[in-house]
C-alpha cells in the first residue's frame, strides 16, 4: 500500500489560503472598478455642467448664476481629484493583493509538484513490489512443478 504524502496537510492548507486570497482579490478588483466608475461618473457630470455653462453664457446669464456654476464646477473638480486618489488607493490595494496571491499560488504549485513526485515514486515502489510478488510466485510455482500462470 502506498505511503501517504507527508506534506498533504500543508498542501491542503496552501489550497485553502489560495482560495481565500482569490476571493479577496476579486473583492479588491470590484472595489477598484467601483471607484473608477464613480470617478468617471463625476467626470461626466463635470463635462455636462461645463457644457451647460458655456451654452448659458453664450445665451446670456446673470453673473451670480455664472458664479454659482463655477463654484459647483470647482467642487466637482475637487471631488474628481479625491476620487482619483481613491482609485489609486484601490489599485495599489489590488496590486498588493495580487502579489500576495501570486506568492500563495507559487507555494501551492510547489507543494503540488512535490505531491506528484511522491505519487510517482510510490507508484514505482508499488510496481516493484508487485513484480517481486509475481517473481516469487513464479519461482514457487516452478519449484512445485506447476505451470506458470
Amino acid at each position: 500500500m502506498p505511503r501517504a504524502f507527508r506534506l498533504q496537510v500543508l498542501l491542503d492548507l496552501a489550497q485553502r489560503h489560495l482560495d481565500a486570497a482569490t476571493v479577496e482579490l476579486q473583492r479588491l478588483r470590484m472595489q477598484w472598478n467601483e471607484a473608477q466608475q464613480k470617478r468617471d461618473q463625476l467626470a461626466a457630470y463635470e463635462t455636462e455642467y461645463a457644457t451647460g455653462l458655456r451654452r448659458r453664457l453664450s445665451e446670456g446669464m446673470p453673473a451670480h448664476q455664472a458664479s454659482d456654476y463655477r463654484l459647483f464646477l470647482d467642487k466637482l473638480a475637487r471631488a474628481i481629484q479625491a476620487q482619483s486618489e481613491e482609485v489609486e488607493r484601490r489599485r495599489a490595494a489590488w496590486e498588493a493583493g495580487h502579489a500576495r496571491w501570486l506568492g500563495l499560488k507559487q507555494r501551492q504549485e510547489a507543494l503540488h509538484v512535490l505531491a506528484q513526485r511522491h505519487d510517482s515514486a510510490e507508484a514505482v515502489v508499488e510496481a516493484r513490489r508487485e513484480q517481486k510478488e509475481q517473481d516469487e510466485f513464479a519461482l514457487r510455482s516452478s519449484k512445485a512443478g506447476l505451470p506458470p500462470t
